[in-house]
């Protein structure tokens, strides 16, 4: 009974925005888009059902800001107002029953597959490893006056979800898309402003963020999924990514989503954890522990959960 009333229990973030109970979906990329990127009947149907279920929020997966930069076929692309309609009639079907949908923003850098980009762009000129330079093409190191209009993009996409209806926005910071090569040493290897020193490695994911919240306002939510580390030899660190979700949190952003791994290293593919780990189900738990002290919005840890005692504890 302790736990159902737990979960239950409604939760308030840093800027008033409430949700009603403590059951959380993590993005998935569905790839449930038209040929033309737009949101089908699919994902109506489906975010309209877990809605029904009794979810509190739900990130969507893998809105791009540029259908010249895709993660995988069929993304859902919200760029412009082309499709705003669409937008609106998946936004309306994933809040019913008082449940709460945000979209998650995303631009895949070099993580495009070979088929379709034969050159993304990337912080640096720096291929993928572990084999995966066969299936994705090395990347053109981007201008810093792409870097600004790609800033840009994520600012006119986020105001472009205000307006049809979603009630929040997820900056994808984690699994290897841009943010996250942006914040890696392994990947981001410029000498300018944007790279070099973790501060400057920094500045690319403070820059979307600040350049959202002029675009959305102070009370529209903003949140971000971010590794707690890559797990790759001289790739981003903990105490790296702890030093981010302290600046963030110093900024005023309002959900810290907490992931790991890359496609080089999928953290979560592996199932090699401690004990105790395993006795607390959830992935990167002690990490979001830690991060606690650091970090003034509400925390998701991503994964791993099996049962309702799990949950609560």
């Amino acid at each position: 009974m302790s736990n159902t009333l737990a979960l239950n229990s409604p939760l308030t973030l840093n800027n008033g925005f409430q949700l009603k109970n403590r059951f959380f979906k993590s993005a998935m990329s569905e790839q449930l888009g038209t040929k033309k990127h737009a949101p089908t009947d699919g994902l109506v149907k489906l975010y309209g059902t877990w809605a029904d279920g009794g979810i509190a929020l739900m990130m969507t997966g893998n809105v791009m800001i540029d259908r010249r930069a895709l993660g995988e076929p069929r993304n859902v692309v919200l760029e412009d107002d082309r499709d705003l309609s669409a937008f609106r009639r998946w936004a309306q079907a994933g809040q019913r029953n008082g449940a709460k949908l945000w979209v998650q923003l995303n631009h895949p850098g070099k993580q495009v597959p070979i088929h379709l980009s034969k050159q993304p762009v990337g912080p640096s000129a720096i291929p993928l490893g572990q084999g995966l330079e066969r299936a994705f093409a090395t990347p053109r190191a981007l201008t810093e006056a792409e870097i600004g209009e790609i800033i840009e993009r994520f600012a006119h996409s986020a105001s472009l979800v205000k307006q049809a209806g979603f009630s929040g926005v997820q900056i994808h910071g984690a699994h290897g898309y841009l943010v996250s090569q942006f914040l890696s040493p392994r990947h981001n290897q410029r000498s300018d402003k944007w790279g070099g020193s973790a501060k400057n490695r920094m500045r690319f994911v403070l820059e979307v963020y600040r350049a959202m919240r002029q675009s959305v306002g102070e009370d529209f939510p903003i949140g971000i999924k971010l590794n707690s580390a890559d797990f790759m030899k001289e790739g981003f660190t903990e105490d790296e990514s702890m030093a981010v979700i302290e600046a963030l949190s110093n900024e005023g952003i309002n959900l810290v989503e907490v992931s790991g791994g890359t496609y080089e290293s999928p953290e979560m593919m592996n199932d090699d954890r401690k004990e105790s780990t395993r006795r607390r189900e959830a992935y990167f738990i002690e990490y979001a522990d830690k991060a606690r002290a650091v970090c003034q919005a509400t925390l998701v840890v991503t994964g791993g959960f099996r049962s309702g005692a799990g949950m609560v504890n």
